[in-house]
C-alpha cells in the first residue's frame, strides 16, 4: 500500500485543503494509495484523509513532520511506499502513481538546480557533529526535500537521524540538510525536475496557460512547487489550482536566480 503524506498547521489549511487536496484527488491515481495529513491544529480536513494529530510538537514544523511521520509509519506497517511532500507550496497538475512503482528501494527527489551552498542553510553548531556532516555535503548537489518518495525504512532513518544530529530543532533548513545527509548515504535517484518543479530555480523554460503550468515543449508540468521562505518572496503570485490563479513574478524569479548564483561564486573563490 502507498502513502502520500503531508503536514501543517491552520495558517495553511485553506490552500491545503482547496488547492494541495483537491489538485491531488483529481490528478492523481489513487486506487492503492492512501492519503496522510498530520496535523499541527488544522480543523476542517476533509473526510477522506487520515488526520493523525501531531505527537512531536516542540520544533518548527519542517523539522518535526519527519518525526511524526515516522511515529505514525512505526504503527500502520501497511505502508510500505511512502510520498511526503510540503502541503502549503504545491499542487499536483497530473498522474504521479508510477514513480510508487520505480527504484522501490531508493530514495527519489529532485535536485536543485540552483541553491545555496550548503555553508548558508545550516550552521555547524545546529547540528551534532556539524562539521563531518557539512563537509560530506560540501561538494554534493542539493535534492529538494519538499517532494521525497521513498520505502518505509528510508523514512524512518530519515527521523532517527534528524533526533540523533540535528541539535536546534527550530532551525529553518534543518530538513534540507538532515534529508540530503539520509539521502547520499542511502540508495538514491534523481528524478526529473518536472516532478518537484520550482520556477525560481528551474532551468527548463515554462509558461502558464488557463492557470495551468506547462514545459516549453507543451506537457503539462506534474508538480508544481512555489517554494520560498517568504510569501511575498516566491515566483508565483496567487499560487493555486483552478482558475484565476498563478501569475508568474518574473522579478522575483531573476532574484532568486542573481542572488543563489552570486552565493556559489563567491563561495568558489
Amino acid at each position: 500500500m502507498n502513502l502520500i503524506a503531508t503536514a501543517g498547521n491552520d495558517r495553511i489549511r485553506d490552500f491545503l485543503v482547496n488547492d494541495w487536496y483537491r489538485s491531488l484527488k483529481e490528478n492523481v491515481n489513487l486506487s492503492n494509495t492512501d492519503v496522510l495529513v498530520i496535523n499541527y491544529g488544522l480543523t476542517g480536513l476533509p473526510k477522506e484523509v487520515i488526520n493523525f494529530p501531531a505527537v512531536e510538537r516542540s520544533g518548527l514544523i519542517n523539522n518535526t513532520r519527519f518525526i511524526n511521520l515516522a511515529i505514525f509509519l512505526e504503527n500502520h506497517p501497511e505502508y510500505d511506499q511512502i510520498l511526503f511532500c510540503d502541503g502549503g507550496d504545491i499542487i499536483f497538475q497530473s498522474d504521479i502513481s508510477h514513480l510508487f512503482e520505480e527504484h522501490r528501494d531508493a530514495f527519489r527527489a529532485v535536485v536543485e538546480q540552483l541553491s545555496p551552498p550548503i555553508d548558508l542553510v545550516v550552521k555547524e553548531e545546529d547540528l551534532v557533529n556539524g562539521k563531518e556532516i557539512k563537509s560530506f555535503l560540501s561538494n554534493k548537489k542539493l535534492f529538494n526535500v519538499g517532494v521525497i518518495i521513498a520505502p518505509r525504512e528510508g523514512f524512518l532513518e530519515f527521523a532517527r537521524t534528524m533526533e540523533r544530529r540535528l541539535k536546534n530543532i527550530n532551525v529553518w533548513g534543518g530538513d534540507t540538510v538532515i534529508g540530503n545527509y539520509v539521502i547520499y548515504k542511502n540508495p538514491h535517484v534523481e528524478l526529473p525536475s518536472k516532478y518537484n518543479f520550482i520556477p525560481s530555480t528551474a532551468r527548463e523554460k515554462f509558461y502558464v496557460k488557463d492557470s495551468k503550468f506547462y514545459l516549453e515543449n507543451g506537457e503539462l508540468i506534474p508538480i508544481v512547487h512555489n517554494a520560498g521562505r517568504y510569501r511575498f518572496l516566491r515566483p508565483v503570485k496567487d499560487f493555486g489550482y483552478g482558475p484565476g490563479k498563478n501569475r508568474v513574478n518574473k522579478f522575483n524569479i531573476w532574484m532568486f536566480r542573481m542572488l543563489f548564483s552570486v552565493s556559489n561564486f563567491l563561495k568558489m573563490k
